[in-house]
Formats: structure tokens, C-alpha cells, sequence
């Protein structure tokens, strides 16, 4: 038997090894989101889980998140078409996630295994209604080990790239031995986003607003390969149309704004992973 179960998932028995992974299903066998399903984001209080949220209830999908006590109340005065779930009360926080038909994992820094176990133990648990899980990573993620590059020197000091290495197999395996869809998604450092314009910095904002203007193109990446800078509006953008698409399930990819005045079909860039 396998040695993912849901309660292992949730307990966090075992870790997993650093063996690559074939995925558990076929696109043609996944199920996108409908209109009505439910969707857990998590992160939604970071500026591109702000950028989902808008275009989440735009798709006419049901979107929860748990937060820590202190974040409910100040959240609850500004979205209140958002369920919001006091992550401490066990009993609704795992209600809320049994129900999901999907969990995004969008968090703007990288969370611990502890809580992508605890999230996707309880989503997936007995008769799921899941769907899909959704992670946002990082470029750079799989050079982290090349001695000399920018990642490795960066990774040195935060360690943000080996965190988001452990997300992402442990998903990966999780999902698998679970029967799961996944869909992970690797951005560049992050620009734009709802509070771009509010920066004291004047430079930086005339920096944004060149990017902006400049780097409408987008480009999907099916390996780790190229760096870049990535729009939290485009950005945001892939992470619902995966939800929303059967080719998307079971993949990896990186998204990266390059040079030019319009912006490629989602159709077309899908096709292309």
C-alpha cells in the first residue's frame, strides 16, 4: 500500500525522497472546475492572491481561505463575498477544505511541508470533492545546486529555493499516491500587482510602469530554464485558467513576461506545455 495515505499526509509521518515523478493521470482523464465549485486560496492576503480573488469570483466560483485570527476581522471588512475561516478552529477550517474543489497554494513567500500535508490531507480525505491543487513556486527552483549562478548564491542566504523544492515533490508525490490533479506553476520575481502604484518610491513606479507597458508578451516554459520577471496579473491569470482547463492538469511550468505590445492566447500558450 501506499505510503501517502491522507492521514499521513496530514501528520506528516514521512518525507518524501528526491526521486522524479511521473504523473498520476492523464490530462484527458482530469476535471476542470465548474461554475458553483469551491475553491480554498490560500495567500489571498498577499498582492497576487488579491489578483486571484478578483478573477476567481469573476468565473463565478465559491472562494474560502483560512487565516490566522488576528487577519480575519480586517479581511472579512473588505471582501466579504470571501468565506473566511479562523484557521484555528479545527472543525471548520477542515469542513471548509473536505468541501474544496480546489486548493491554490499562492503564498508570495514559500510556506512549510507541514502545511501543504495539513491542506491536502484534509481536502483530499475520504469521498473529496477535489479537484485540483494548485502551487505557486519559483524559477530557478530545479538550478539551485549549479555552483556559480545567481540562484545558488541567493538560495545560500534565504533558502527560499530548497523550500520550494520540498513543495513541489512533495506535492507531487502527495497528489500521486492520493489520485490527485496538480498544477504547478513557477513564476520569475514578481512586479505590478494591487498596490504597485501606492509605492512612495517614484522610481520604482515609473520602473513598474515601463514593465508594464513593455513586457505585455508572455511565455510558458515547460523546463527550468529561463529567468525573468513575471506580472502578478499574468500570473494570477494562468493559475485560473489551469483551474479551468483539463490540459493543464498533472504539469509544471514557468511563466515570464518578455518584450512586446500584446499579449499571446491562453489557448496558444496551454497548447505549448
Amino acid at each position: 500500500s501506499s505510503s501517502f495515505s491522507s492521514s499521513s499526509m496530514m501528520h506528516g509521518r514521512r518525507r518524501p525522497g528526491r526521486t522524479s515523478l511521473v504523473s498520476p493521470r492523464a490530462s484527458a482523464e482530469a476535471t476542470a472546475l465548474g461554475e458553483g465549485d469551491s475553491v480554498v486560496l490560500m495567500g489571498i492576503v498577499d498582492p497576487i492572491g488579491r489578483e486571484m480573488l478578483d478573477l476567481l469570483q469573476g468565473r463565478q466560483l465559491n472562494v474560502s481561505t483560512l487565516l490566522n485570527p488576528k487577519s480575519v476581522a480586517p479581511f472579512r471588512s473588505r471582501f466579504a463575498t470571501v468565506n473566511t475561516v479562523d484557521a484555528t478552529e479545527a472543525e471548520k477550517a477542515i469542513d471548509t477544505l473536505h468541501d474544496a474543489s480546489a486548493v491554490v497554494m499562492s503564498f508570495e513567500k514559500p510556506a512549510d511541508t507541514d502545511t501543504l500535508r495539513y491542506l491536502l490531507g484534509h481536502a483530499a480525505e475520504g469521498n473529496t470533492n477535489l479537484k485540483r491543487f494548485v502551487l505557486l513556486s519559483r524559477t530557478e527552483v530545479t538550478r539551485k545546486g549549479n555552483f556559480g549562478n545567481g540562484a545558488f548564491f541567493r538560495n545560500l542566504l534565504s533558502k527560499d529555493l530548497d523550500k520550494y523544492a520540498d513543495l513541489e515533490e512533495l506535492l507531487q508525490k502527495g497528489c500521486e499516491a492520493l489520485k490527485v490533479d496538480f498544477t504547478i506553476i513557477r513564476t520569475g520575481k514578481l512586479r505590478l500587482g494591487p498596490d504597485t502604484y501606492l509605492n512612495p518610491d517614484t522610481l520604482s513606479v515609473m520602473e513598474d510602469q515601463l514593465f508594464e507597458a513593455s513586457h505585455k508578451n508572455i511565455a510558458f516554459i515547460n523546463d527550468d530554464s529561463e529567468d525573468g520577471d513575471t506580472s502578478r496579473a499574468d500570473a494570477a491569470q494562468a493559475v485560473v485558467e489551469a483551474l479551468l482547463r483539463t490540459d493543464a492538469a498533472n504539469k509544471q511550468f514557468s511563466i515570464v513576461n518578455k518584450e512586446g505590445k500584446e499579449k499571446p492566447a491562453w489557448d496558444a500558450l496551454f497548447t505549448s506545455i
